[in-house]
């Protein structure tokens, strides 16, 4: 669809392309970067003025052969995005493979969730299912021996944390509701995302900015601040699942259609290949299309006994109307207030654009300004002083 001049990005379509790169947000508003100057101001343009006739030719002629290229090069990549979509597909309707292979987690992680969820948590009940999963042990004693969580002994020697027992004592229940559906989604993230580095940065900040809001609304709506703190943190597993695909898919399409070339000594076909890189376009797409109905899969294969998230997950991918006071419904608000938040800090959206946005979300009477306040994009992790 081509977007009329007058017309303003949504806010949903900034911030998408804010998450893989904020420079793309720049030029869908027309914006330019710090101490960048338009084409008429610099020296290129005074230059280019002064072209002669025939320079002035060349240079058209030179802009359809790129425009010719450019086409070409266009096809070849919905080639190639065409197969990965069909591979895509296939692979995200295998849930247990992609839970356990894509995003490296265990089957038993929802069962490590229920138990945090339950109010008589403890550390006796959590340490046999944790002990089941190395890289959390191996989180778990990073962060429990930073110095926000040292402890000495009465010599006043630093205790170094090594068993798992110690560890989540030591950080206490309350703690461990909060890090460890961070650390799962830590652990589901993408890695490797070049050309756009910042997807994991920008979707952890994210996520946590989710979870934080979601925590502080339910607890304004009479809700169960825990319940909305997991939900909206693990919800952005779907999405971390389909970037993950794309990127190994794109690389794994790519490198056996230059193979391909090779052997049928297309020239023309590999150089075009070889220029194509992961498109930013396809997958805000692919996001859009499969995330959340992929994060409502994932949740309902955990089989929660206790924590009711995964209907609330799948009311969301749906889009089925919210009702207020409904973890569904938090994680809309979560959702719209974390994004904007986002948006505003780099300067990307104004406050009148914003205001009809909070208006339909109907959030608590003055939630807004309490989370104008708060710190949502930091865990707010605390010493556990209980020495038991």
């Amino acid at each position: 669809m081509t977007m009329g001049a007058t017309t303003s990005p949504t806010i949903d379509d900034r911030f998408e392309n804010m998450v893989i790169s904020p420079e793309r947000v720049l030029e869908m508003l027309g914006k330019r970067k710090v101490g960048q100057v338009s084409f008429e101001q610099s020296e290129q343009g005074d230059a280019r003025r002064l072209l002669l006739h025939v320079e002035k030719v060349a240079i058209e002629n030179k802009r359809l052969q790129e425009k010719t290229e450019a086409s070409y090069l266009e096809s070849v990549s919905h080639h190639l995005h065409e197969i990965l979509l069909g591979e895509l597909t296939e692979q995200l309707s295998y849930t247990d493979e992609l839970v356990q292979n894509v995003l490296n987690l265990p089957e038993n992680i929802g069962e490590l969730l229920d138990a945090l969820s339950v109010k008589a948590c403890s550390v006796s009940k959590l340490e046999p299912i944790a002990a089941t999963m190395p890289w959390l042990y191996d989180e778990l004693i990073v962060v429990v021996n930073t110095p926000q969580f040292r402890r000495k002994d009465s010599r006043g020697r630093i205790i170094v944390v090594e068993t798992l027992r110690t560890a989540l004592s030591f950080l206490g229940i309350e703690n461990l509701r909060t890090l460890i559906p961070s650390l799962i989604l830590k652990r589901a993230m993408p890695q490797i995302t070049d050309p756009y580095p910042l997807i994991k940065q920008k979707l952890t900040h994210y996520s946590t900015g989710v979870a934080l809001t979601a925590k502080r609304l339910a607890a304004m709506s009479d809700l169960n601040k825990n319940q909305a703190y997991t939900l909206a943190m693990i919800s952005n597993l779907g999405r971390c699942a389909v970037t993950r695909l794309y990127f190994k898919l794109f690389d794994k399409i790519q490198l056996h259609l230059l193979q391909e070339c090779q052997k049928d000594k297309e020239q023309k076909r590999h150089e075009a290949l070889l220029k194509i890189a992961p498109s930013a376009n396809h997958l805000i797409a692919l996001q859009q299309e499969f995330a959340d109905a992929v994060s409502a899969d994932i949740l309902e294969w955990m089989h929660f006994t206790r924590l009711p998230i995964a209907q609330p997950m799948r009311d969301c991918a749906d889009k089925q109307p919210s009702q207020p006071k409904t973890l569904s419904k938090i994680l809309h608000q979560a959702r719209t207030y974390t994004q904007i938040r986002m948006l505003h800090q780099l300067k990307l959206v104004d406050i009148k654009e914003v205001k009809p946005l909070f208006s339909e979300q109907r959030y608590p009477a003055g939630a807004l300004e309490k989370l104008k306040s708060m710190d949502i994009f930091t865990l707010p992790l605390v010493k556990n002083e209980d020495k038991r």
